[in-house]
């Protein structure tokens, strides 16, 4: 479908250092953690304990490390990988169009006889292949580490969580994509969607102590990604439904703003 001078393959071409250089680190650390369940993941159930609701709190009231699920959340599917998939695609959300504006080659894309829709198709689909690469990467470093370790969790929840983080991934890429061909400022893409990914973090765990914000724990893509219950084996369908509406809407945005764009050509 994409022969090696498309758009697309560019784009996954032109960041294969980066992308190689991810998988690998999130894939090692991942095995590493996985190593360490059976030495250290008991010791921190027990400081959760003795911490009593602050580490609840700030971590969610269902993570337990003294389990292999909730050593994998809580180390690694709880916040950390959200964040690092999110920082991955914000970047290359926010710099799919506006890296093209800064080196002033967007004109000379423009100019081709390739439609402003299938430009915008074909970065966000390489966007969504880097996150597909990177999320299923450290899947099936999970896999096999089950194997090689005394660590032993439902795989089938392993990979509902995975789907729940790629979406999660996609829609900050596409929120930060959208903000980009809005403002057609990549700078401001990128600032406006990590403040986002940090105050809907906040929204997401601080309802728990101050009930006067709860309702806005709907706002926060974390609450519908909420990796750590999906280890648990509580898959709640309707928040990967909501995931993909979020991801759908944000997408359209950043479409037809860049296909309408004014940019004399």
């Amino acid at each position: 479908m994409f022969n090696k001078n498309s758009i697309y393959m560019c784009n996954i071409w032109d960041r294969r250092k980066s992308l190689t250089i991810w998988t690998v680190v999130l894939s090692l650390l991942a095995m590493l953690i996985i190593s360490m369940y059976d030495s250290v993941g008991r010791e921190f159930s027990q400081i959760f304990e003795d911490g009593g609701g602050s580490f609840q709190a700030f971590f969610g009231e269902e993570v337990d490390p003294g389990t292999p699920a909730g050593w994998l959340g809580f180390e690694l599917y709880g916040i950390f990988l959200p964040v690092c998939l999110a920082i991955i695609t914000i970047g290359m959300g926010s710099s799919s169009i506006g890296a093209e504006e800064d080196s002033g080659t967007l004109e000379l894309l423009l100019a081709s006889p390739i439609s402003r829709s299938r430009i915008m198709i074909e970065k966000s689909l390489a966007l969504v292949t880097v996150a597909f690469i990177i999320s299923n990467s450290v899947f099936l470093t999970v896999c096999l580490s089950n194997i090689l370790f005394a660590f032993s969790i439902n795989l089938i929840d392993v990979f509902i969580c995975t789907i729940s983080l790629l979406l999660f991934g996609i829609f900050f890429g596409f929120f930060a994509l959208a903000v980009q061909s809005l403002t057609k400022k990549r700078n401001l893409g990128i600032s406006l969607t990590g403040f986002y990914i940090g105050s809907s973090y906040f929204m997401n765990t601080l309802h728990s102590i101050w009930s006067s914000i709860e309702p806005m724990k709907y706002l926060s893509p974390f609450y519908y990604y909420d990796g750590n219950m999906i280890l648990q084996g509580s898959v709640e369908l309707i928040n990967l439904i909501v995931l993909i509406i979020a991801i759908s809407i944000a997408y359209c945005i950043g479409h037809f703003s860049f296909v309408n764009r004014d940019t004399g050509i």
